[in-house]
This record gives structure tokens, sequence and C-alpha cells, in this order.
């Protein structure tokens, strides 16, 4: 039994280099379709795993995703001329942290249904100012974006906000947003600075996606502030990780890996009805899979093995 443990331990452990060395190879042997698609999958996981850091551990439902994605996105149209694109989503991550620590300290006063409207309403704020800057002020709408390969700077960018988001679970900065998700009031009452972890997880989690909108935003070539400020990016990452299950780090990976295929089915064989589609996914995973599909095969698992 020792030994089998050994072994397990060890696969867990060598498992995500294994699967980096793989998808670091992929586009040497992958057509472009499927490297498009794996492209898609780790954008989608890396924003979702960046998402569950704060919402899932909080219990903050935050659909201003978008927002900060946007801002990642304008930064490379901003800059990408007058600087190497390597340091961009490194500027892009500082920005929207600065960004993410102003906003939190204004929204994270308000709870529950109210903070994720107004962080919602934020996207959207940003989006019709930068259009009606565009459209007004300069006269123009929308802005070039030099396109180029990005599919590495995306994967490495995922493995660091996964590999750092697994980090600081363990660290003071987790387990105090997971005791402030657990009970709030219990976590002040015993000495934790509810205000300050959140205000700065929130701010680490918004600045990954920012970063991730910086890395991706060749891939358009052109962007405008639709484009940039999609609300999809606000209300993806919550389906995901819902439908993975918001209560483990594994609910936003497998989250994200499964409603990425299904988007792409969706988008290329039901275009039209796609948000009328997902809506009603979304819907349904709330009525049947409240715990997520993880937590489900769990204590299905459990249940076949007559465990409690």
């Amino acid at each position: 039994m020792p030994r089998y443990r050994l072994k397990k331990n060890t696969l867990f452990k060598y498992a995500p280099l294994a699967i980096f060395a793989v998808l670091a190879a992929a586009p040497l042997f992958l057509s472009t379709y499927y490297v498009s698609l794996l492209l898609s999958i780790m954008l989608w996981l890396g924003i979702a795993v960046s998402w569950h850091f704060f919402s899932g551990s909080t219990k903050y439902i935050s659909l201003g995703s978008a927002a900060f994605f946007g801002v990642g996105v304008y930064v490379t149209a901003i800059f990408q001329r007058n600087m190497p694109f390597p340091s961009i989503p490194l500027l892009a991550y500082a920005l929207t942290f600065l960004f993410a620590l102003a906003v939190g300290a204004v929204t994270l006063r308000l709870k529950g249904i109210y903070f994720a409207i107004f962080t919602f309403g934020l996207a959207e704020l940003l989006n019709n100012a930068l259009l009606f800057w565009e459209m007004k002020v300069t006269g123009t709408r929308g802005r070039l974006i030099i396109p180029m390969d990005i599919y590495y700077y995306i994967l490495i960018i995922t493995l660091i906000a996964l590999i750092s988001i697994m980090f600081l679970r363990r660290t003071k900065l987790g387990l105090a947003l997971r005791a402030i998700g657990e009970n709030e009031d219990a976590a002040e009452h015993f000495g934790v600075n509810t205000t300050f972890y959140k205000i700065l997880g929130f701010a680490v989690s918004s600045a990954f996606i920012g970063a991730l909108g910086a890395a991706f935003a060749p891939r358009w070539g052109y962007i405008d502030s639709g484009i940039a400020f999609n609300s999809l990016y606000s209300f993806m990452p919550a389906i995901m990780t819902l439908f993975g299950g918001i209560e483990t780090p594994l609910g936003p990976i497998i989250g994200a890996v499964i409603i990425s295929l299904l988007e792409e089915y969706l988008l290329t064989n039901f275009k039209d009805y796609f948000m009328l589609i997902l809506g009603s996914i979304m819907i349904i995973i709330i009525l049947m899979l409240p715990e997520g599909i993880t937590e489900r095969l769990r204590k299905t698992a459990r249940r076949l093995r007559g465990l409690p």
C-alpha cells in the first residue's frame, strides 16, 4: 500500500509537467484547427482558475471578469507598437492589479447579488465609456493590433496562473479567503482582516485575467470596446466553475475543458442560438448540479463503495 501511494503521489506531482510538455509540442504535430482549439481551452482555463481563486473561495460571485480582460486587451492595443510584446502582459498584470484594487475597495463592501450586479455593470460601463470616447472624441471606432502567434504566451501565462494560485491557496491569503467563504463574520471575529484580504485576493485574481487579455489581443488583429469587454468573459468563468464544482480547485479546470469544447461545438453548429443555449445550460447546471459535476461524481463513487 505505501508503495502504491508513493507511485500515485509521484504521478500527480509530475502529471502537470507532462501535460505542459505535450501542449508545448502540440503545434508541431497538430493541424491549425486543433491548435486554435487548444488555445481557446487554455485561455478559458486560465480565466476560470483565476476567477475561482477569489469567487470560489469567498463566495463573492464576480461578473466583472470582462472588465479586467478588456483592460488587458486595450493595454496591448495602446502599447504594442512601443514595447516588446513579452513585456506587455506584465504591464497589463500590473495595471489591472492596481485597477482591481481600486474597484475592490469600493465594491467589496457590497455582498451577494449587489456585488454581482455592480461588477457586471462595471464591464458595461467601460464598454460604453470607451465607445463614446472613440465615436465622439477621437472620431474612430476600434484599434488595429499587429497579429502574431500567441499560443506560447497563453500557455505560459496559464501555467503561471495555475502554479501561482495553487501556491497562494496554501498561504495566509488563500486560507483567509476560504475562511471568509465559510463564515465572514466568524473569520472577522477571530482576527482576520477580511476587507484587506478580499481586496487583495480580488486584485490578484483580476490581474491574471488582465494578463490573459493582453496576451490574447493579437489573435484578433482588430479590437473595439464590444470585442474587448464582451459579457461572455464575465459569464463563462462562472458557468465553467459552477459546472465543474465551486468547492474544489479541480472544478474550474474540468469545467473549463468541457464547456470550452461545448462552446466550440455550439458556435460551429448553432451560432445564431449560441447565447440562448448557453443560458439554458446555466439554468440547468444551477438546478440539476448545484454542487458541480466533480462533487456529484465524488458522492456517487463513495456511495458505490459503500462509504458515507
